[in-house]
C-alpha cells in the first residue's frame, strides 16, 4: 500500500479540525434539546412556554401537552414577527422576547419542533429549545407513569370498614341490614305495593 502523499495528509488534518471547531455562528445551535423530565417538571412549574407546532386537526385527532399552545409550523415565522398585542390575541398568551429562555417548540416526534428551533433561532430567539420526544414519547412516558401508579395504588392494602356496634344501630339480626322500621311508622311505596299484591 502507498503511503499519503504529504499534502493530501495535510488537507485531511485540516479539514478533520475544522469540522470539530464550532464557528461563532455554530455555537447557537447548541444545546437544543429540553428532555420529558425537565420539561414536565417546568410545565407543572409554569416555568416554560410550550409552543406545539403540528396542524390543528393533529391535535384533536392524537392529543395534546398540557398547557401548549399550537401554532402551526407554517405560521411560527410570521407568528414570532407579530407585535406583541397582535399574538396575544392571536394565541392568548404573551409573546416571547427574544431573550427569553422559557421558550419551548414541540411535535409529533422532533422533528417539526426542531424546524420551528431553527426558524426562532434565525429570527433572534436564541435560547429557544425544542423537546425532541414529542407528543409521541410524552403520551408513551404518561401513559407508563399512570400504569406504574396504578398498580402502586393496588398493592396497597384494603381496609376493613369499621365494626358496626348491634347495640347502637338497634340492627342484632344483620349488622349490614338497616333496621326496621319503627312500628307507627308510613310504609313506603315499595312496601305497599308488595302487601297489596298479596
Amino acid at each position: 500500500m502507498a503511503a499519503m502523499p504529504p499534502y493530501l495528509l495535510q488537507c485531511v488534518l485540516f479539514l478533520a479540525v475544522l469540522h470539530h471547531t464550532p464557528s461563532s455562528g455554530e455555537e447557537q445551535w447548541q444545546d437544543t434539546d429540553m428532555p420529558y423530565e425537565e420539561l414536565k417538571a417546568r410545565l407543572d412549574q409554569g416555568t416554560v412556554r410550550l409552543f406545539d407546532v403540528r396542524e390543528p386537526i393533529e391535535l384533536v385527532e392524537d392529543g395534546e401537552i398540557p398547557g401548549a399552545v399550537n401554532i402551526p409550523l407554517g405560521d411560527v415565522e410570521a407568528a414570532f414577527q407579530l407585535p406583541p398585542s397582535d399574538f396575544r390575541q392571536k394565541y392568548s398568551c404573551e409573546k416571547p422576547g427574544l431573550d427569553d429562555d422559557d421558550i419551548v417548540t414541540s411535535c409529533l416526534a422532533g422533528v417539526r419542533s426542531f424546524d420551528a428551533l431553527e426558524q426562532l433561532r434565525k429570527l433572534g430567539f436564541h435560547k429557544v429549545k425544542h423537546y425532541p420526544g414529542g407528543f409521541l414519547e410524552w403520551s408513551e412516558r404518561c401513559e407508563q407513569e399512570w400504569k406504574d401508579k396504578e398498580a402502586k395504588d393496588t398493592k396497597t392494602p384494603i381496609e376493613s370498614p369499621d365494626p358496626v356496634d348491634k347495640e347502637e344501630t338497634g340492627n342484632t339480626r344483620n349488622p349490614t341490614t338497616p333496621p326496621p322500621p319503627p312500628p307507627n311508622s308510613i310504609p313506603s311505596p315499595q312496601v305497599k305495593d308488595k302487601k297489596s299484591e298479596l
